[in-house]
């Protein structure tokens, strides 16, 4: 798998499963969902763990955590099968979205 970190529009069905997405200015609709799973991000290195366990932490990067940052955050993935419509565009893609920040990102494009 190819890892990416591109931010991306994604386009939802009434199930909130992704339909279709915007990447690097082409449309790619989705032809089948294969999973979705949560991750939960990497809360042992944020802030609040490390000043817990009593290292220095500057007091903005603490607040920004408390009040919904690394320990709230959350990404939903998605695989799916997509195409954009030009031959050999067919393949499987891993989209995450962080509902905290309603944002989402192409994570993996298998090859």
């Amino acid at each position: 798998m190819r890892r990416h970190d591109d931010q991306i529009e994604v386009t939802c069905d009434r199930d909130g499963a992704p339909s279709r997405f915007r990447w690097r200015g082409a449309l790619w609709r989705v032809l089948a969902v294969e999973n979705h799973w949560n991750e939960t991000g990497s809360w042992w290195t944020g802030p609040a763990v490390r000043a817990a366990r009593g290292e220095d932490v500057e007091g903005s990067d603490l607040e920004v955590e408390l009040v919904g940052g690394d320990l709230l955050d959350e990404l939903v993935v998605w695989r799916v099968e997509a195409a954009n419509g030009l031959p050999g565009s067919r393949g499987i893609y891993e989209l995450a979205h962080a509902p905290a920040r309603a944002a989402w990102q192409l994570k993996g494009v298998l090859d």
